[in-house]
């Protein structure tokens, strides 16, 4: 069920448009999604469509825009205990995320169709959304962080680039390695997530054998 429209006052035609366009465009990505399969599977006529959306990049956007928003509010909801050691949020973060993407598994796709995918036609647009989510997204794992924790010489800022530069490798590679399947990928959340958290047990013991230890 695809429940990140929250508006109760939205029109429903508009609605059924806004569905519809999120399982086209996460299916079939922006360049390879029709407009006419958007309104035929919306049950409405072309011309209320873009009665409501002037382009395709327009309808595109909106999708993508909503995603955005339902993440978002996803995390804030089910995040309000945060842990104030900054691997453990991250593997918090990691999980309330894969359990959204396995409850609305189209937005999963979406997020590929939009941030991996980067449509021609968007790049722009899509470039400006994605700087304004990092900017949210880094957010969620500084504030309210227990500096004590860390070594005195560490930039904190610095250090989380880092740990999510690597997060972000790992999850690329998974992606490609994933990215003819069906689902993307999908089913392989569960374990990604182990990984990701081997990851990070290993970068909070390190590799080295502590100075003077055996």
């Amino acid at each position: 069920m695809i429940t990140i429209w929250q508006d109760e006052q939205m029109e429903p035609n508009k609605r059924k448009l806004l569905e519809a366009a999120l399982l086209e465009f996460a299916e079939k990505g922006y360049e390879a999604g029709s407009t006419n399969q958007i309104v035929q599977s919306a049950g409405v006529s072309k011309g209320m469509l873009f009665h409501y959306f002037s382009t395709k990049k327009t309808l595109f956007l909106a999708v993508v825009d909503a995603c955005v928003e339902s993440f978002f509010t996803h995390l804030d909801t089910h995040l309000s205990e945060r842990s104030q050691d900054l691997l453990e949020r991250l593997v918090q973060i990691q999980r309330v995320k894969l359990d959204l993407f396995v409850e609305q598994p189209y937005m999963y796709q979406m997020a590929i169709s939009t941030f991996i995918d980067f449509p021609a036609a968007c790049r722009d647009e899509v470039k400006e959304r994605e700087e304004d989510f990092n900017q949210r997204y880094y957010s969620l794992f500084l504030d309210g962080i227990d500096l004590s924790m860390l070594r005195e010489q560490v930039d904190v800022k610095q250090s989380l680039s880092f740990i999510l530069a690597a997060i972000e490798a790992v999850t690329q590679k998974h992606i490609r390695d994933n990215y003819q399947a069906q689902d993307k990928g999908l089913e392989q959340l569960t374990l990604f997530h182990e990984d990701i958290t081997r990851y990070c047990d290993l970068i909070r013991f390190g590799l080295y054998k502590q100075h003077g230890c055996p």
